[in-house]
């Protein structure tokens, strides 16, 4: 696996992993599904506030998970329904995704500052490489492309997920809601990394 790839999972499991293990940690140590789900959106909140104090500035992609944060925090506190406190997942997701999409629209692709943001965590020569090939219009296309799939790829989640939050038992959703966030993001990381594994040997097979 190379570097980029393994800062890419590592970022991604802080990033949204810590969440899923907040919750089923305290679901395991006999927490109720909604304290579990409120643990699992402040552990949320701690890492993207944590990651913008060590970087000393606010970015656009860790404005954006904050802004989600911050979404999901104020729909807890503000209704005591348990499966509002699930649902606010779904939603911050859905917003996830059509923030993705729209990114695009505005031609500020938010996969280009996840990107960069991974290659500043990497530091050294990664984040050369990256500022020096950012121009690039191929690689350009490539995150209107990356911005677009886990666009769709989220907000397909959200829906899958919200149905499941109201056709459920409330403990059976919460738990599933989590599961099936683990899945969508396993599998658009398995896609990306694929994707780029072959457009870079595209690049470097002879013509």
């Amino acid at each position: 696996m190379t570097t980029h790839a393994r800062t890419m999972i590592t970022t991604l499991f802080l990033d949204v992993g810590l969440s899923v293990v907040a919750y089923f940690a305290a679901n395991l140590l006999g927490a109720s599904a909604y304290v579990s789900l409120l643990i699992g959106t402040i552990v949320a909140g701690v890492r993207t506030v944590w990651v913008a104090v060590a970087q000393r500035r606010l970015d656009l992609f860790s404005s954006f998970l904050m802004l989600l944060f911050g979404l999901g925090l104020g729909l807890s506190f503000l209704t005591g329904d348990p499966r509002m406190l699930l649902a606010k997942e779904s939603v911050t997701t859905f917003c996830a995704g059509v923030a993705l999409i729209g990114s695009c629209v505005l031609n500020r692709p938010l996969a280009y500052y996840a990107a960069r943001r991974f290659a500043q965590q990497a530091g050294g020569e990664q984040q050369r490489e990256f500022e020096a090939a950012a121009g690039d219009a191929t690689l350009r296309r490539r995150w209107y492309q990356v911005s677009l799939v886990w666009g769709v790829g989220l907000t397909a989640d959200s829906v899958l997920r919200i149905v499941g939050v109201y056709t459920l038992p409330f403990d059976t959703a919460a738990a599933c809601s989590q599961a099936l966030m683990v899945v969508a993001f396993a599998g658009l990381i398995g896609w990306t990394l694929l994707t780029r594994r072959r457009g870079e040997q595209a690049v470097q097979r002879p013509s």
